[in-house]
């Protein structure tokens, strides 16, 4: 029925039922078979040392026999009959069977003084007083040993009868606690088989239920050591799994993460690239638009392109700004590559800063500007000088560029903790707030009208930033209450 099916499921998907069944079959099977042997064997055990017993001793009344005469031999057989369970019948050698002389009296309450008769082999024991029938002997398993008086040398026969009475009984009571037997081997077999099957699957459970949370990814759970056999090793072992698979998950884990930023960086890369070449293929299509509509009016001698020494000017001057803005394109295309590594070496940056600024100093008294100068006699950084170098004429040109005439432009570097901090600023100016965010962007200027008169290419803030941060430099631009500042540290 269905608890026959519940009860088979059980034992299919549980060890501990299994074992428990298993075991109780065996304890039950086992028992079962040695009561058996033991009621097999112990009678027949016990008969065959009666027998070799009784033997023995037979064999030394015989030799003691043959040295005494037949009124004598009543307290040979008196002794005999005393120490061991038999009868006794002596076959003279008219092949009459009586009983031996003697003075004890048996079990069954009959003197030993008793009258015989023989009828088919079976001797009937009577009271010699009253007659009354007592005992039946079967001769039939009787053994005979031969002998003689020490008076006579006629041949007697010794007929030894061996008492079956005690093997009788031990089989009777063998059958009657056979019941009880029974029960005690089916209670102590289901005892004993619960505990068992609990202590032995109890931890191998625990560990089947740490390994189903360990499979759920729940590996802060630990096995129980104290165990030092194939349990306990089974243990430990699932512990260290458990912690390398932690660990391999942190580590697999913090990769993923560090890929992920590694993609999303190099897509921010695929995206500003491709907005930089869309950059580029427009300020270098405006440009070459115009160079080659002057030179196609100068070709034709169309209108005003006639004058040729005014238009050769203004290409001569389209064509440096060209250049200007491919070799900071160059520039800006080498530190992006991925093999690209600094020419790092220790200069001294304050004299670079003074030589950077006397090149602006003609600009400068053409614009009327008041330059402000605030520098360190020594400040020595570890940096690529070259970049450097780009970084300081970009600033300068800027300022010197977007400072309204008449204005001041005030630089500032010293030195402390091992760092270098620079600043450069100039008044007369600002920078809108919406403009503020997007001043390090490729090609983007605060004037959007995009007059190369009024400012540059754009990619001159875009390239001391990339600059500044392969040198891992902190920088920012920022407005105060007459102009702009911009600072950085190396």
């Amino acid at each position: 029925g269905g608890g026959g099916i519940e009860f088979r499921k059980k034992i299919k998907n549980s060890i501990t039922t299994r074992i428990f069944v298993m075991t109780l079959f065996l304890l039950m099977l086992m028992s079962g078979i040695t009561y058996l042997l033991i009621g097999l064997t112990m009678p027949v055990s016990y008969r065959v040392e009666t027998d070799n017993h009784l033997e023995r001793e037979v064999l030394q009344l015989i030799d003691r026999l043959q040295e005494t005469t037949f009124e004598n031999s009543s307290i040979l057989f008196d002794r005999f009959l005393m120490e061991n369970k038999a009868t006794l019948f002596i076959r003279l050698p008219d092949n009459t069977l009586i009983a031996p002389p003697s003075n004890v009296v048996a079990d069954n309450g009959t003197d030993s003084n008793i009258a015989t008769a023989k009828e088919n082999e079976k001797i009937i024991i009577t009271d010699s007083h009253n007659g009354a029938l007592n005992v039946l002997v079967e001769l039939s398993d009787a053994r005979e040993y031969v002998f003689f008086f020490g008076d006579s040398a006629e041949e007697h026969t010794l007929l030894v009868a061996g008492e079956a009475k005690a093997v009788n009984q031990v089989i009777s009571t063998l059958l009657q606690i056979l019941p009880w037997i029974i029960v005690s081997i089916v209670c102590i077999s289901l005892l004993a088989a619960f505990f068992y099957s609990n202590y032995i699957t109890k931890p191998i459970v625990a560990i089947s239920a740490l390994s189903k949370k360990m499979s759920d990814m729940e590996l802060d759970c630990q096995c129980d050591e104290s165990r030092h056999d194939e349990i306990g090793v089974l243990a430990h072992s699932l512990n260290e799994m458990a912690a390398n698979l932690f660990s391999t998950l942190t580590q697999l884990k913090t990769a993923n993460d560090s890929l992920k930023q590694d993609i999303d960086k190099e897509r921010e890369l695929d995206r500003q690239r491709m907005m930089f070449f869309s950059a580029v293929s427009h300020e270098l299509k405006t440009p070459i638009t115009a160079l080659q509509g002057q030179l196609e009016g100068m070709l034709q001698n169309y209108g005003s392109y006639k004058d040729r020494d005014k238009y050769l000017g203004k290409s001569l001057d389209i064509t440096k700004s060209m250049e200007h803005t491919i070799q900071e394109i160059v520039a800006i295309s080498r530190i992006d590559t991925a093999d690209f590594i600094l020419d790092r070496r220790e200069f001294d940056f304050a004299e670079q800063v003074r030589e950077t600024v006397a090149q602006y100093i003609d600009l400068m008294e053409q614009k009327e500007l008041d330059l402000d100068i605030n520098i360190a006699d020594r400040v020595m950084v570890n940096a690529d000088p070259k970049l450097t170098q780009k970084v300081l004429s970009n600033l300068l040109s800027n300022a010197v560029r977007y400072s309204p005439a008449r204005e001041k432009i005030c630089i500032t570097l010293f030195s402390g903790n091992g760092q270098a901090d620079f600043s450069i600023a100039n008044t007369g100016v600002q920078i809108s707030e919406e403009a503020l965010p997007h001043i390090f962007e490729a090609f983007y200027r605060t004037d959007h009208s995009r007059n190369r008169q009024t400012g540059g290419s754009g990619l001159g803030l875009y390239l001391v930033k990339r600059i500044l941060e392969q040198h891992n430099a902190v920088f920012y631009i920022c407005n105060f209450d007459c102009g702009v500042k911009f600072s950085f540290v190396l």
